[in-house]
């Protein structure tokens, strides 16, 4: 219940964000960061939470986040400007940081007694993929027959079920730890979060300006922010990120592909609802129930690449596979000309999209938990995964957060950058003859970035 806290916080906002632009009239900068908000303080925060739970216990870091994130929705169920929702979810981000990697380090320090840790990895990301198939369903009924703010409301009141179940299942909190304690890495924290910030101005920077300058310079500093990051990862093997994962070929190849995976799935996501609900005029529900395909395969492709990978150690083809589908699918969502995509074939798209994000995401998680779960010490092992975890989960939330960003620089790069909302049909993305175009490009640089980042080259380097 408390991982679908976090994924539903991410998966049933998505079908409310036409929703909320339109009545807080929020302009396409606004609207991208509030769609980036939680991802952007969600996935630097991971980074902490293995230390916090091995020092405090997993049971109170959990009831903590629980009760961070119920304050949080409700928050943004009052807002009524833009600030305060954009805020909102920032606080909710902080909360749901220690939902995903507690939770899948104490399913696998249960499971390894019988050494069967693929399994629960793929209950763990076929779960993930449920709330991503069952919350934009959720997120558009409750917008079309409530409001957008019942969204948020709905969250709340799972987080504050989860909370009480996690007080009745988990028990007395435990003794303290025997392990030595680690600080917390703050100066690597503040880096990866001031990167993703500046990276997030740097692609936004085209919708609000054309000066060239000006994105440069956040570019650059962007690029020197992720340098000193993995330096000081390098050069402290007690950081934020797990250092172990950047020296490992397999990992560091998982860790490169969750954020352009994920960045691709966001930006699909967040182009296709603004297309479905202003060019085509559907509902939030209806919107959601054409694009429920672009979440549904992924219940049942993530189960079975994560058991694969399990199987070879090896998900480099799988990964790549899966990069592949999602730029197919938004190849095929971006053709016609002139006119907007057939539902039908835009529903096909998702269902490719779909398929792909399982394959990847699954792969590449189980690539990450294998890593550090056969440790001899049973704590050290849980304290290893759990920071694995926390490091990929970082990486594709970050890459969650850009998807938004990405979609509407490619606007801008196409010649049909985001407009305030007005009259037209399609006024908060431009029109339809631009998301097609930013679509087929986002496509082509999805299906080189698989090739890039999973080709042979690299398999021939590892068996080298």
């Amino acid at each position: 219940m408390a991982l679908l806290c976090g994924a539903l916080a991410i998966a049933s906002v998505t079908a409310a964000v036409p929703a909320v632009a339109a009545d807080l009239k929020m302009g396409p900068v606004r609207t991208q960061w509030f769609a980036a908000a939680y991802q952007l303080t969600c996935g630097p925060l991971q980074l902490a939470v293995s230390r916090f739970a091995d020092q405090y216990g997993a049971r109170r870091v959990l009831l903590v986040a629980l009760a961070a994130f119920a304050a949080a929705s409700l928050l943004a169920t009052a807002a009524t400007t833009a600030a305060v929702l954009i805020a909102a979810r920032l606080v909710q981000g902080a909360g749901g940081a220690a939902l995903s990697p507690v939770s899948l380090a104490l399913l696998l320090t249960l499971r390894r007694r019988t050494e069967n840790e693929p399994h629960a990895v793929a209950g763990w990301v076929s779960t993930t993929a449920a709330a991503s198939c069952l919350g934009p369903v959720l997120g558009g009924l409750l917008t079309s027959l409530l409001d957008w703010r019942a969204v948020f409301g709905a969250l709340a009141l799972l987080a504050t079920a989860s909370a009480g179940c996690a007080l009745h299942a988990l028990g007395e909190p435990g003794p303290p730890t025997t392990s030595p304690r680690h600080p917390v890495d703050i100066a690597g924290i503040t880096l990866c979060t001031a990167a993703a910030v500046t990276a997030l101005i740097t692609l936004t920077t085209p919708t609000v300006t054309a000066s060239a300058p000006a994105q440069a310079s956040t570019g650059l500093l962007t690029a020197t922010l992720i340098g000193l990051l993995v330096f000081r990862t390098r050069r402290g093997p007690q950081g934020a990120l797990d250092a172990g994962l950047l020296r490992q070929v397999a990992t560091r190849r998982a860790l490169l592909v969750l954020p352009a995976l994920f960045c691709a799935n966001s930006a699909f996501t967040f182009l296709t609802y603004f297309s479905l609900t202003r060019a085509y005029g559907l509902s939030p529900l209806s919107a959601a129930l054409v694009a429920l395909p672009a979440a549904a395969p992924a219940v049942f492709t993530a189960r079975l690449a994560a058991k694969r990978t399990g199987e070879h150690r090896d998900g480099s083809r799988l990964m790549r596979t899966g990069l592949l589908c999602i730029a197919a699918g938004m190849l095929i969502g971006g053709c016609g000309h002139r006119h907007p995509t057939p539902l039908w074939l835009l529903s096909g798209a998702c269902a490719l999209v779909g398929c792909g994000l399982g394959l990847a995401n699954g792969s590449a998680m189980t690539v990450v938990s294998r890593s550090r779960s056969r440790s001899r010490s049973r704590s050290r092992a849980s304290h290893g995964t759990a920071q694995a975890v926390a490091t990929a989960t970082m990486s594709a939330m970050l890459g969650g957060a850009a998807g938004p960003a990405v979609a509407g620089a490619a606007l801008a790069l196409v010649g049909h950058p985001p407009r305030p909302c007005g009259a037209s049909a399609c006024d908060a993305l431009g029109t339809p003859l631009g998301t097609q175009p930013a679509l087929l490009l986002l496509g082509l640089l999805t299906a080189a970035s698989a090739f890039a980042l999973t080709g042979r080259r690299h398999e021939r380097r590892r068996q080298r």
